[in-house]
């Protein structure tokens, strides 16, 4: 580097370089994935001026920055974060994405040896869990970075997937691999270590719980008996069935059967002590379905809306009737505006078939099986 003039790099929201100092000079950037030597994007800038790759996902980047004049090789710096302050941020607020890919945090952090700091919105679930991670806010601002990654499912303007944040079509990939992807790391389907304090058993006897509200009507079992059928078999069986969902008994048009233990809305770890202790969980595409694979209960997943590569293998899952439509969630970018969104039949007679023509003699025969 010219005498006076600084190079500043860093791999923050991607690979980033700034030449600052009085000495006038043109400089051509290069930035290189060594997995494939690949020349990923390269510039000429001037001394006080900076440069920043579009791809934001792990890359092993190297950086070259030569004297544009006569390509004098000035600066190289090769990616190494081990014992370096690296932060990743879950860029989520649903608790089945979080649970999901959580535990990718920590592989991370063991494959390069870094010092890592994380952000999601849950903190609570993990921090205990996880000493040797610095937990901070979403809104809170991190200094001296060596890296930083954001961890989501990210779209452009015009609705597309942004594949300078996302390595592939996440509709694509079970739901982990999106995380394992934008980290460079092999997907590996881990339940994360959450906060699960035992509580005792909240109840005396046996019991099943089950939640069946979401945050779409096609996450829901559209069956308009299935629940109400479902119940009456593990209440003839002996079993209690406690409804986990904070919504209630009624929400948005649905209502929970009877003969139910309605568990009010409070902390999640009253919810996580009740999985801890229940036979089993049914549920349908929503966090719950996660929180109770995470807490190791055996769970049951009714789903249409995905297609069954969507969530991780050692879930029981009821999938749709393959003639039918199906998988309108790995097929589409959900509109989270349209409370009735079916991109393929909204407003005719097969509107919801996914899950309206999954039985509930279907579930009773998984439940047979399983209890």
């Amino acid at each position: 580097m010219n005498v006076a003039n600084t190079c500043n790099f860093s791999f923050v929201d991607g690979a980033f370089v700034e030449i600052t100092g009085d000495v006038e000079e043109v400089y051509l950037v290069q930035f290189i994935d060594t997995r494939t030597g690949e020349i990923v994007h390269q510039a000429e800038i001037k001394n006080n001026q900076w440069v920043r790759t579009a791809r934001q996902y792990f890359t092993p980047w190297q950086i070259n920055v030569f004297r544009a004049k006569d390509h004098l090789l000035l600066f190289t710096h090769q990616y190494d974060c081990q014992q370096k302050r690296v932060y990743i941020a879950l860029e989520s607020k649903a608790l089945g994405d979080t649970l999901a890919w959580f535990q990718l945090l920590e592989d991370f952090q063991s494959r390069h040896g870094c010092q890592l700091i994380c952000s999601t919105f849950m903190n609570g679930l993990f921090k205990e869990q996880y000493p040797d991670i610095q937990f901070v806010e979403p809104a809170e601002t991190v200094h001296n970075l060596y890296a930083m990654y954001r961890v989501g499912w990210f779209y452009l303007p015009s609705g597309e997937i942004d594949f300078n944040r996302n390595v592939s079509n996440f509709r694509l990939q079970t739901l982990g691999q999106s995380a394992a992807d934008i980290l460079g790391l092999p997907y590996k389907p881990i339940r994360p270590r959450i906060k699960a304090t035992d509580l005792g058993r909240p109840m005396a006897e046996d019991y099943v719980c089950i939640a069946i509200h979401a945050t779409a009507q096609a996450k829901y079992w559209n069956n308009p008996t299935g629940w109400t059928e479902v119940v009456a078999h593990l209440r003839q069986r002996g079993y209690q069935v406690v409804l986990l969902s904070r919504e209630g008994l009624t929400y948005m048009g649905n209502q929970a059967p009877a003969d139910v233990v309605l568990l009010q809305p409070g902390e999640i770890s009253v919810i996580i002590n009740y999985l801890r202790h229940a036979k089993l969980f049914i549920g349908i595409g929503s966090g719950l379905s996660w929180l109770s694979w995470a807490m190791g209960c055996k769970t049951v997943l009714i789903s249409g809306f995905s297609y069954p590569y969507t969530e991780v293998e050692d879930m029981i899952r009821i999938a749709a009737n393959p003639e039918g439509c199906s998988g309108c969630f790995n097929r589409y970018p959900l509109d989270a505006g349209d409370w009735q969104w079916c991109p393929d039949y909204k407003n005719t007679p097969r509107m919801f078939e996914c899950t309206r023509n999954i039985s509930a003699q279907q579930v009773i025969e998984v439940l047979s099986a399983h209890l």
